[in-house]
């Protein structure tokens, strides 16, 4: 017995050592970075060293980022860098929404039915599908700053091509390149607006590029009536050439994005991003030589639907969908209905556009004062329900009326930019920094597939001469369908930070 006991006292402890040593090698991996895991002889293994090492670092680098935008007050930083680029793409929506103001006087001049003039409008918005997402692919790869600066020089020139345009297929070609570089443009600038914005008032730092960027829609709609009646309609595509004068001045007053730079492991260059805004150099941790950005793969479409970004991926394909299938179905088709369903001369249809387009812009402006305090979320439920009320009432009370007609209209327009003004900040905050400028670009491409596919659906309705409640009804279902979404698949992202990674 004696023996045994021993034996079984002597295995007990053979086993309790082992047991210890396997506990001191485990806890270093987890509780050390990957830097000291590597550097110490009796390491965890290759396996352990790199994949810890990313996460810490990246963790590290974005708190530095992040509270360097916190504290800065410069001028460059808090106000030259989203007035600029909200300036430039001011007439990124200009030239957006221009087709919709020209087409009442187009389609008698060149005598194009319903279902010609939705294909002409869709045409840019078809660009527009295919350039958010390819130059979003392309700016994770090469930067935020050299494609919104190719986009946007591209996107001028072709608007003063697109005002020289003889013939309907010259300016359907036209339109639909244009339309990839205004695709391209806009997302990749509110990537770079988003990423160097201040967390606790990035709303309002976004608000007042996108109340910028947004004015163009008001702008065109105010300034239509004089442009087109007075000079023509090729005045009205050529001005959107404007901003072409604009451009130099982001190449020499803002830098790339330093969240991008650290992302791909150009330190020394965040650095100099940062004191181009006014900011002092950052600490960085340095990636190890052969790890970190070295072997990052950019980020493509498959990455969104990998499973880390499915779930995300899948409610801001529906929230863009339905939310811009109201949005710019109203925008683009509104005038023309004015005028083609309801009777309505061109010149007071016009000014019913350009009336609501100067509440478009105080409702803009209040949108970037009020997006903090109340959040995405209840801003976006909100203006889908008020836009969605009036449609319905429209699609089952069939008004005939100017004064009835105009009213409804005005509520639901303005209402619909709550839910569109949502958006772009809920998508930049919901994914991080390796694939954000991508998401814009997807959720955008999304937004004007439904931008492209609804004239058409209108045209057809209008050209079959069927009732122009079942184009109303859409509209409001398709806000309801959105409102639905924001309020069972999507969490609050105001107030938090961004993520690198």
């Amino acid at each position: 017995m004696p023996d045994r006991a021993c034996a079984a006292t002597h295995w007990y402890r053979c086993f309790a050592r082992v047991f210890i040593c396997r506990v001191r090698m485990i806890r270093p991996a987890r509780k050390t970075s990957g830097r000291e895991s590597m550097s110490s002889k009796g390491g965890a293994g290759p396996h352990h060293g790199a994949p810890l090492e990313t996460p810490s670092n990246d963790s590290a680098n974005e708190a530095a980022i992040t509270r360097t935008f916190d504290d800065l007050r410069t001028f460059r930083h808090n106000w030259w860098a989203p007035i600029l680029l909200g300036v430039i793409t001011l007439f990124n929506s200009w030239d957006s929404i221009a087709m919709a103001y020209v087409m009442p006087t187009l389609s008698i001049e060149w005598k194009l039915n319903p279902f010609v003039m939705g294909v002409l409008i869709s045409a840019c918005y078809a660009g527009q599908f295919l350039g958010a997402v390819t130059l979003g692919s392309i700016a994770e790869r090469v930067g935020r700053l050299p494609v919104f600066i190719c986009a946007a020089v591209s996107m001028t020139v072709l608007a003063l091509a697109c005002s020289q345009a003889q013939d309907y297929m010259t300016l359907l070609t036209l339109r639909l390149i244009q339309g990839i570089m205004i695709g391209g443009a806009l997302p990749v600038a509110v990537s770079y607006i988003n990423e160097i914005a201040p967390t606790k008032t990035r709303g309002r730092y976004f608000g007042l590029f996108q109340t910028l960027a947004l004015s163009g829609y008001g702008v065109a709609s105010i300034s239509s009536p004089f442009v087109i009646g007075h000079l023509g309609w090729r005045w009205m595509l050529g001005l959107g050439a404007l901003p072409l004068v604009l451009v130099p001045l982001v190449w020499l007053t803002l830098p790339e994005s330093p969240r991008w730079l650290v992302r791909r492991g150009k330190m020394d260059a965040a650095n100099k991003a940062l004191r181009k805004l006014g900011a002092e150099p950052v600490d960085f941790v340095e990636e190890a030589p052969g790890s970190g950005a070295q072997k990052r793969r950019a980020a493509n479409l498959f990455t969104l639907f990998s499973g880390q970004y499915r779930t995300k991926t899948v409610t801001i394909t529906l929230l863009w969908f339905l939310t811009m299938a109201t949005s710019f179905g109203m925008t683009t088709w509104v005038p023309s209905i004015y005028v083609k369903v309801f009777h309505i001369p061109v010149k007071q249809a016009l000014t019913f556009t350009a009336i609501t387009s100067v509440f478009h812009w105080i409702a803009l402006v209040l949108a970037g004062v009020l997006i903090d305090r109340f959040g995405r979320r209840p801003m976006a439920m909100g203006g889908l329900l008020l836009a969605a009320t009036p449609l319905l009432i429209m699609a089952v009370f069939n008004p005939s009326q100017p004064f009835h007609v105009f009213p409804l209209f005005f509520i639901a327009q303005v209402s619909m930019f709550y839910g569109t003004f949502a958006l772009w900040p809920y998508t930049a905050e919901s994914y991080p920094t390796n694939v954000r400028a991508l998401a814009l670009g997807y959720g955008s491409s999304i937004g004007r597939s439904a931008s492209m596919l609804m004239p058409l659906f209108v045209g057809f309705i209008l050209n079959e001469g069927a009732p122009i409640g079942i184009v109303l009804t859409a509209f409001g279902f398709s806000a309801l369908g959105s409102l639905l979404v924001w309020r069972t698949r999507t969490q609050e992202t105001a107030g938090k930070p961004l993520q690198l990674t």
